[in-house]
């Protein structure tokens, strides 16, 4: 009898162990150092930012104030000369759209805006509107991988889109643990991997585009604190790919200062 009841409770709990979803790996944390920092206007509400050779590409956004601008990576001599060092060039974003997140492929500049359905695009190197887009959802980070580009929303899925017409090719949704990674905001793509900004949150993800499993996490919050920010808008939210420095440059919404953050070696 007991033999029998044995079996009877090892088959029930061996039928529920098949039952239960597999849990996937927790994205592991991502070690990395401060190597540098540098002055941010602190009047640019952060909602896309690159590099491309020696210089920021960055937008900002909110309506009636959004801007596109880009300056040099290299800083002036001197406290007042780093705060009031002029923009290379500044383009005024129209009034009725909300800048969002910033891409950058070939000799143009991708724009997302948030609610308004339309991508404008833009010449890199004068900064000129040349065309917009009308797309579907809203807009909030968008990177490329040198082929498409990938736009957020605030939800837990990226959608890949053809960069001629911004068709939808593709769309992933983002997991950690098997649970759902929601308000994924600026996004950067290098050494084959999406890295996003989760919004009101001090941590950047590390995402396979094959899979859409976090693999890594970069937690800014420490490096957050030294800003001693008082407006709980002053987000993290900002992360570009520094090539030739082989780190990243992080900042945020209104932040007065942004950083250069290399990952150790074993995280990259």
């Amino acid at each position: 009898m007991n033999q029998f009841l044995t079996a009877l409770l090892c088959t029930s709990l061996l039928c529920i162990a098949n039952l239960l979803p597999v849990t996937a790996h927790a994205a592991a944390p991502i070690s990395f150092e401060v190597l540098t920092e540098r002055t941010h206007k602190p009047t640019l509400f952060t909602q896309g930012l690159l590099v491309d050779g020696d210089h920021f590409y960055e937008s900002s956004g909110l309506y009636n104030q959004s801007l596109l601008v880009t300056y040099p990576i290299a800083e002036p001599a001197g406290t007042w000369a780093k705060i009031s060092a002029p923009f290379t060039k500044k383009q005024a974003v129209p009034a009725r759209y909300f800048a969002e997140g910033l891409a950058l492929l070939g000799d143009k500049l991708y724009l997302l805006t948030w609610q308004e359905q339309t991508l404008l695009i833009y010449d890199k190197t004068t900064l000129n509107y040349q065309k917009s887009i009308s797309y579907e959802g809203e807009g909030w980070g968008l990177t490329s991988d040198g082929k498409q580009l990938i736009r957020s929303d605030g939800s837990d899925t990226l959608y890949f889109h053809n960069a001629d017409d911004f068709s939808v090719t593709k769309t992933l949704k983002i997991i950690d643990q098997g649970n759902a990674v929601t308000q994924l905001n600026e996004l950067e793509f290098t050494g084959g991997f999406i890295w996003a900004n989760i919004w009101h949150q001090d941590r950047i993800v590390k995402i396979d585009p094959t899979t859409g499993e976090a693999v890594g996490e970069m937690n800014l919050s420490a490096v957050k604190q030294k800003l001693q920010l008082t407006n709980s808008e002053q987000v993290l939210n900002g992360i570009a790919w520094d090539e030739k420095r082989q780190a990243f440059w992080i900042t945020g919404k209104n932040w007065p200062k942004m950083f250069l953050v290399k990952l150790k070696p074993s995280q990259s």
